[in-house]
């Protein structure tokens, strides 16, 4: 009987300790993550920025601009719609809306899609697991991102190679919605056209995104051809082709743009290299993560392995028989399919004859953060299933929980780094903002040729010292004057 109490003690303290466990996380995660949004508020115009904006500054309409540019600038149409529609929407400082805003944006994407895919598979999560879970990837697909500022900061790469990532998780968790509800109703008829225009406009951004997004359906389409047998299965297969079909216009509509010409400058390598270089890039990708990004990686793995046996080991074993064979299946066919997404996404890359550039680099490192938690998932409820002595069962169980909250508190580690970082975030756009009130103090005093502080500060690429220089003369439409020259005091 005292036992049997203890057991009950044991069995009722434990979810309690768990859900601590949780807060505490996902107030740690947030707190990176609201200073990463934070930082971001400093960005401002910087590179190709200013290009951007001014093509919209030029005369016609929105349409006619962006006809203009997919025909003699870029191919990434949808790129073009949302840097319009930023400056149109958020004025001139959506350069520094963006960053907090987008990162919100994934927390509450991935949230969703995590959420859909509870569901679909009937796992019992609680709304506080998915919530760390969703932090969970961001952070840490954040925190290790190549070249942080050119993939969230700078606005060029950000709607390029972040945004879409964004918007992604947000049409995953639409599609896998669909075909969730395909086995309860009939499906709705505009389902599969609203899938068909989500891919169409995610795929708009950028090509990495949208070959891995192309590479996912097809695997998808595969896995319900071979193993889904269900009524819904018809529906089902409509949801994935339509969404397919949308992607693969989107891939024709950025492969057949005549601005490609300027871009690739080269011809493409041939088929065998094309195909070398595309799996041998890859794992080039993760040697070096592993290499240089040993800690984060490990608690990338850790941190959800402990996370799911604390959850599953404290359960009956009737709750959750997974078979251990499988599981260990899944690890392979996780890590495999991860590869190949990665491969997917460097693809675009290698056709244009490089290693993918750093911020080109992020969806795969999306996909590798994934991967990692999935199979430290999959390691934790693997280990779950072993079952102890009930004495050795407690201990493991009351290390396992304290173990967790340690690990759950290792996001402020990047907060202290965070901190030291925004005096020198400060400083960069107080000097971007000085030069800005005064370039506006002489072009309302009518000055229409103008000599400004070059910002030696700037980490993208700044206005030059010759007034034909194309950040300079992008810049002055911008201004609304007849010529910008930025000189360092000594040149003054």
């Amino acid at each position: 009987m005292a036992k049997e109490n203890g057991r009950r003690q044991q069995s009722s303290r434990i979810p309690g300790t768990f859900n601590l466990a949780l807060v505490l996380g996902i107030l740690a995660t947030s707190l990176a993550l609201v200073l990463y949004g934070y930082l971001g508020t400093f960005s401002r115009y910087g590179s190709d920025d200013y290009c951007l904006s001014a093509f919209f500054h030029r005369e016609g309409s929105f349409l006619q601009l962006m006809v203009e540019r997919y025909m003699t600038s870029s191919s990434r149409y949808t790129n073009i719609l949302f840097i319009g529609l930023a400056d149109k929407l958020l004025g001139w400082y959506n350069v520094a809306i963006l960053p907090p805003l987008m990162l919100a944006l994934f927390v509450l994407g991935t949230y969703l899609f995590l959420k859909e895919i509870a569901r679909l598979a009937s796992l019992g999560w609680s709304r506080l697991l998915i919530l760390f879970l969703a932090l969970l990837v961001v952070y840490f697909s954040v925190m290790q991102a190549p070249n942080l500022y050119e993939t969230l900061y700078w606005r060029a790469g950000m709607t390029s190679h972040f945004a879409p990532v964004v918007f992604l998780t947000f049409l995953g968790a639409f599609l896998t919605r669909e075909i969730r509800l395909a086995g309860e109703r009939p499906p709705q008829i505009w389902s599969p056209f609203l899938c068909f225009l989500g891919a169409l406009f995610v795929g708009g951004f950028s090509e990495p995104p949208l070959t891995m997004l192309i590479t996912i359906l097809v695997l998808g389409l595969i896995a319900l051809w071979i193993w889904d047998h269900s009524p819904a299965r018809r529906a089902r297969f409509s949801l994935l082709f339509w969404t397919l079909a949308g992607s693969i216009l989107a891939l024709v509509v950025l492969a057949l743009a005549p601005a490609n010409s300027l871009r690739l400058g080269t011809p493409p390598p041939g088929l065998v290299e094309l195909v070398m270089k595309t799996f041998k890039y890859p794992l080039e990708f993760m040697v070096d993560v592993f290499r240089s990004l040993y800690l984060p990686t490990l608690i990338t793995l850790l941190l959800p392995a402990v996370l799911f046996y604390v959850y599953y080991s404290q359960q009956e074993p009737a709750s959750h028989s997974f078979d251990s064979k499988w599981i260990v299946l899944s690890i392979v066919v996780v890590s495999l399919l991860s590869y190949l997404l990665i491969a997917a996404s460097f693809a675009p890359s290698v056709y244009g004859q490089s290693f993918p550039v750093a911020r080109a680099r992020f969806s795969g490192r999306v996909i590798l953060t994934c991967a990692l938690m999935v199979n430290g998932a999959l390691t934790g409820m693997l280990v779950a299933q072993i079952r102890t002595k009930h004495n050795l069962s407690v201990v493991l169980s009351s290390l396992a929980i304290i173990g967790l909250m340690l690990l759950s508190l290792y996001p402020l580690r990047t907060v202290s780094h965070l901190a030291a970082d925004i005096r020198v975030y400060q400083q960069c756009a107080a000097a971007w903002d000085e030069r800005d009130a005064k370039i506006r103090e002489l072009q309302a005093a009518g000055v229409r040729d103008l000599r400004v502080p070059f910002l030696s500060g700037e980490l993208m690429q700044d206005l030059g010292d010759h007034t034909e220089f194309r950040l300079n003369r992008c810049a002055y439409i911008l201004y609304n004057v007849n010529s910008i020259q930025a000189r360092t005091f000594k040149d003054n």
